[in-house]
């Protein structure tokens, strides 16, 4: 069984550093514990420090502070494609208390298959009481902050139970509860599973505070129970992460309450709620007339005083992605290569990611190898092109990825000058190495975006490349509107910006769909000739099966162009093959070796 203990830094390294200290004393189980620590763009050192001092942590970068709600969900992203089995969010101002918090967890987890959630006990860390007078020095330390609650409807607000009370045992059970508290929180991976929208996740419209509310209220409306746990407990450092007050605080708290209440809560609250807004939009804080604002006009933006670290701190540089489907032979090639003294990998700064798309032919026995050099995974299933790169995506932690397919091999400082280009660019452009075939000749793999223009041009006007693929003639990087995906290099922050490969086809016209997205907003692709990449084209497509193939060529073109405009086009194409000055280049693919 896999235990996921995920919790979310920004700025917050101390506080980070005496929870992952106090991880340590969690007792050893059977269960197997991968710790992430996700990092929301911080500029405090975070990400060095965590790393100097807990080198066994999984240091998640995100690349831009994307609030509770993002950051949470990339942890539980990088966790699913690990393959946990409970999802343990621990906010970092917090502090384990107790040796046997995950396994106690787990137990009343286990006790019936409809509980989905599952807090323990949160005591007020020694110093953090709200009323420090209130309490004898005896009594410090076992202040309840939370243990279990109820939702209140009519007022849209949470109500801890035995908040500010000394501990006596009184509630030390477990029970079924109305209230999760999201400072300690466990997630059974069904829930994930099942939960939406959004999707297996909390809904970042909220950024912080409410999220938690509304992914149990979702939960919930599915069939599954929340509980409360009193067997074990936990220190939570009350109000560190925004300060109570704080204009963070009155900006979030403002305006997701109006989110959250408008959303779920009955017609009648609704109106005191409207009622109320206009009342801060006249006599409240600033932060709370601008939180009020955005509701109204639907603004979901960071908080108006953040602002982003001119140089954001990554775990690692680069990410390297490889997807194998029946190729194992040209997966091993690969690795040879991309380990090999020349090809300007640094193991210190790198990391490569292996995935086995399906169990026919899987490489882990021919690569086994390489295993404790690089990050395995598997699907039971041939998922996509698509779906089992983005998994390779969500599982790194690189300031660059580097898309690789397993029919790629790198050349000599293949890695080093496509980083050397990517840093001249400041992470801001996506690139593509020069392919060659395995006889060193050139390969095309450069395009303009597929349309009727073009195709007429290309057949009836001569037009060089302006439908099919080409090789830019440049020694210096070349501006390009599209590359194939064969060696594909995107920064982490143009992921964060554009998204992830759509998931609607199973191959195909994902390279092409990308690049039309990243025109989009605005992203330049560039062709960087001195990075040069072998290519065995069409290795992987040959084992689908050519009939296969076409399939799914026509039925992602079909989702690419629209049914209509891919009519007009396969129309144009037809006349142009029969009556075109240019003649359709053959396809060259690459014999199996």
């Amino acid at each position: 069984m896999r235990i996921a203990i995920i919790t979310l830094n920004y700025n917050g390294k101390e506080d980070t550093l005496e929870l992952l200290e106090s991880l340590q004393k969690l007792q050893p189980t059977s269960y197997e514990l991968h710790t992430i620590v996700v990092d929301n763009a911080s500029s405090d050192g975070s990400v060095s420090e965590i790393k100097k001092q807990f080198p066994e942590a999984n240091i998640l970068q995100t690349g831009a502070n994307l609030g509770f709600a993002g950051g949470f969900n990339k942890g539980i992203d990088y966790a699913k494609v690990w393959g946990a089995d409970y999802f343990l969010l621990i906010n970092n101002d917090c502090l384990i208390k107790d040796t046997d918090l995950v396994t106690r967890l787990i137990e009343t987890a286990k006790k019936d298959a409809k509980i989905g959630l599952v807090s323990p006990k949160i005591y007020f860390a020694p110093g953090f009481e709200f009323h420090k007078d209130r309490y004898k020095s005896s009594d410090l330390g076992k202040i309840i902050w939370y243990a279990g609650g109820k939702f209140d409807w009519d007022n849209i607000s949470s109500i801890h139970r035995g908040l500010d009370e000394a501990d006596s045992g009184q509630y030390d059970g477990e029970e079924e509860t109305e209230l999760i508290s999201g400072a300690c929180l466990l997630i059974k991976k069904e829930v994930l599973e099942r939960v939406g929208p959004p999707a297996g996740g909390f809904d970042e419209s909220y950024f912080l505070y409410f999220e938690d509310s509304d992914f149990v209220k979702r939960v919930k409306d599915i069939g599954f129970k929340t509980y409360y746990t009193g067997k074990t407990s936990i220190y939570h450092k009350v109000s560190r992460s925004t300060g109570i007050g704080s204009p963070v605080t009155d900006y979030y708290h403002t305006r997701n309450r109006l989110i959250f209440g408008m959303k779920y809560a009955k017609g009648r609250t609704k109106f005191a709620l409207l009622r109320e807004s206009i009342k801060l939009l006249i006599f409240g804080r600033p932060a709370q007339k601008k939180g009020v604002l955005d509701f109204y006009m639907g603004v979901h933006l960071l908080h108006p005083g953040s602002v982003q670290p001119r140089r954001i701190e990554y775990p690692l540089k680069l990410s390297i992605g490889i997807v194998n489907y029946n190729t194992a032979d040209l997966t091993k090639k690969l690795l040879i290569s991309i380990f090999n003294k020349n090809s300007g990998f640094d193991p210190e700064t790198m990391e490569v990611i292996v995935l086995d798309n399906g169990l026919i032919d899987p490489c882990k026995d021919k690569i086994k190898e390489f295993i404790h050099r690089i990050k395995y995974l598997q699907n039971k299933e041939n998922e996509g092109f698509s779906r089992g790169y983005n998994k390779t995506i969500k599982f790194s932690r690189g300031e660059y990825y580097l898309m690789l397919n397993s029919d790629i091999e790198v050349l000599e400082n293949g890695l080093y000058e496509l980083i050397k280009t990517e840093d001249e660019f400041v992470g801001n452009a996506v690139l593509g190495g020069r392919l060659v075939f395995p006889d060193m000749s050139s390969q095309d793999s450069a395009f303009h975006l597929p349309t009727l223009s073009g195709a007429f041009g290309e057949y009836f006007l001569a037009k060089w490349g302006s439908y099919f693929m080409f090789e830019p003639e440049s020694y210096k990087p070349a501006r390009v509107e599209g590359l194939v995906m064969a060696c594909f290099m995107i920064p982490k922050k143009i992921l964060n910006k554009v998204g992830l490969l759509d998931e609607k086809t199973f191959i195909f016209f994902e390279d092409i769909e990308y690049c039309r997205r990243l025109k989009k907003y605005g992203v330049p692709v560039y062709f960087a000739s001195q990075a040069k990449f072998i290519h065995h084209h069409g290795a992987s497509t040959q084992k689908i099966g050519l009939e296969k193939a076409n399939e799914h060529l026509v039925r992602a073109s079909k989702h690419y162009h629209g049914i209509f405009y891919y009519t007009l086009l396969t129309l144009v194409l037809r006349l142009g093959q029969k009556f075109g000055r240019v003649k359709t280049p053959t396809c060259r693919w690459t014999k199996d070796d």
